[in-house]
Order: C-alpha cells, then structure tokens, then sequence
C-alpha cells in the first residue's frame, strides 16, 4: 500500500478513536445512578487509553508524512448530554464496532508495513477489550425501589391544585 493510502487508513482509524462516544462522555455529562460509580473511573481509564492510541496515529502519520486529521463527531447532530451512563456505554459499544470493523475491512493492505499493521492490531485489540467494558456498564441493572417509596412517589388523581375562576 502506497503511503498516501495508508496515511488515510490512519486517518480513519485515528476519527474513529478521537470522536469515539468514551471520549465524548466527560462532556455529556452522565447520569451516573449509585451501582455505576466505580464504573465511571474505569470508563475514564478507557478514554486515557485511547488519547494515548490516539496520540501514537497521529505519531506514524506525521512519521509518513502524513497529516493528521479527523472529520466532525458522527453523532454531532444528536442530543447525548445528561443521559444514563448505562445508556451511553452501550451506544459507546455500538461504536466501537463500527471502529473495529472499519479497521478489520483493511488491515490486511498494510500487513507489508511492520509498524502500521502492529499499531492497527494493538487498536482493535483494545477496541474489543473496551467494548466488553463497556458492555459490562451497561448491562448493568437498576437498583431495586423500596416499594414504601415507589407507592409515595406514584402520581396523586389532580396534581395541582384547581386555580380560582376570577369573575
């Protein structure tokens, strides 16, 4: 494969790890239930891991000559802040296919470039494996409601009281 084609497989591979859903979930904002609080840190742990995949693409590229570069969020046009984290690690998961598949589609055309076909190996891998993680999350199931507080919590017949009629 010339460099010029290899570069824009790395460029691909590089969008779909710096606009990937991990990376987007400091800035949306989760909700976070109590069961999923350790969850979070780990789903930190795995936006780190891919800021450093994403920092080694960016390295061959420009060791290609090549220059990194990466289209705009996939999912720029839908509203993903203050959702459940459980929700979003499995929309992250549904991702991460679409990553590994772009990936696993060409990597044979780079087997002859030792360092291109090791880094792309190392990236799916750890694709799968933070797919798996983040399948974990969000299978994750709701805490059980005390029924005391769920039969409080249960709409009354008229929430509001009735206004005056002003003559």
């Amino acid at each position: 494969m010339d460099n010029a084609r290899t570069v824009a497989l790395l460029n691909r591979v590089l969008h779909g790890t710096v606009n990937s859903v991990i990376q987007y979930l400091d800035i949306a904002r989760p909700y976070v239930p109590p069961q999923c609080e350790e969850d979070l840190k780990e789903l930190q742990r795995l936006r780190d891991e891919e800021a450093a995949s994403a920092g080694k693409l960016t390295a061959l590229i420009a060791e290609l000559d090549g220059v990194p570069k990466v289209d705009p969020f996939d999912y720029w046009n839908l509203d993903l802040n203050y959702l459940d984290v459980r929700y979003l690690a499995r929309f992250a998961a549904k991702h991460q296919d679409k990553a590994i598949a772009e990936i696993e589609a060409h990597i044979e055309s780079v087997r002859d470039d030792a360092r291109v076909y090791r880094l792309l190996q190392a990236i799916v891998a750890e694709k799968h494996a933070h797919k798996d993680v983040l399948l974990k999350v969000a299978d994750k199931p709701s805490p059980e409601v005390d029924p005391e507080i769920k039969a409080k919590a249960q709409p009354k017949d008229c929430q509001h009281a009735p206004r005056p009629v002003r003559e």
